[in-house]
């Protein structure tokens, strides 16, 4: 088992090389081309205007002295030794080899395995780590907000939509949690607590909420915005207002007036609730 494991990473090892020799080759090839492009234009630069007017006097005045280079020996000029075009022959390995990996891994299984494991593994692998690491913060933010429902949820962890709608699915799946609907609204809680159990959860003295209420005991008769009360304890606005809800339907806080701009207090209730807890 242990060598059946060493040769596979020795085949995908081996297969990221070949990948890699193959890219490096093409883009060295393309850019070697590049350059001897420029070159060659470089070369063919016409000739500054005037110059062959100058030309034309030099070889006046050199035909009116003798000239030393008739004397002299005729040398034969060297031949530059041609030189391979190295850029497209690069781009021709390199090109053969993404080709020849690509196209094999079509009609070889064992080639085309090696290929998944050695590229599209790793990208799986990740997102599966993302999904677990996002399921996990999910998870224990419902276990420290029992009862919470879908947007206070969503807006406590900055989620969208679709991913918290999916990561509930299938956490509810996996009988992680489990849910039940409150009205227009979709509550969920750790399945480590029973079902008898639910009523119960709905407005426990505990994380936030048990917060909320030695907020506004501090706060005295005045009481305090919910503006106010989510700036200290830096809390998103719906998930303040699924807390505040569920304390004001057990009589836990109320209103110090009848007016849309009210403040939150504490009732005598939320004060007997709060002495017997702390």
């Amino acid at each position: 088992m242990r060598s059946s494991k060493t040769q596979v990473m020795r085949g995908v090892n081996l297969l990221r090389l070949l990948v890699l020799f193959g890219l490096i080759s093409l883009i060295a090839g393309i850019a070697t081309m590049d350059v001897d492009d420029e070159e060659a234009v470089s070369e063919e630069t016409p000739p500054e205007p005037g110059a062959d007017a100058f030309e034309e006097k030099d070889a006046a005045e050199s035909n009116d002295a003798p000239a030393e280079a008739d004397f002299a020996p005729e040398q034969t000029p060297l031949q530059d030794e041609d030189e391979p075009d190295r850029g497209p022959l690069l781009v021709l390995i390199g090109s053969g080899v993404l080709s020849s990996v690509f196209i094999g891994s079509f009609f070889f299984e064992s080639l085309r395995v090696l290929f998944i494991v050695a590229f599209l593994t790793p990208l799986v692998a990740k997102k599966k780590h993302d999904n677990e690491r996002t399921r996990g913060r999910i998870l224990g933010f419902i276990e420290a907000n029992a009862g919470i429902h879908f947007s206070a949820l969503r807006d406590g962890l900055g989620l969208a939509n679709g991913a918290t709608a999916y990561h509930l699915q299938i956490l509810e799946k996996e009988h992680s949690i489990l849910s039940w609907r409150d009205g227009k609204l979709r509550r969920y809680a750790v399945s480590t607590i029973d079902m008898s159990d639910i009523n119960a959860i709905k407005s426990p003295l505990v994380g936030t909420r048990l917060a909320i209420l030695q907020v506004l005991s501090q706060s005295g008769a005045l009481g305090l915005s919910g503006t106010e009360i989510r700036m200290q304890l830096e809390i998103s606005r719906q998930l303040l207002s699924h807390h505040l809800r569920a304390l004001n339907n057990n009589g836990f806080i109320e209103k110090t007036s009848s007016s849309r701009k009210a403040t939150w207090r504490i009732s005598l209730d939320g004060v007997q609730a709060l002495q017997v807890v702390v």
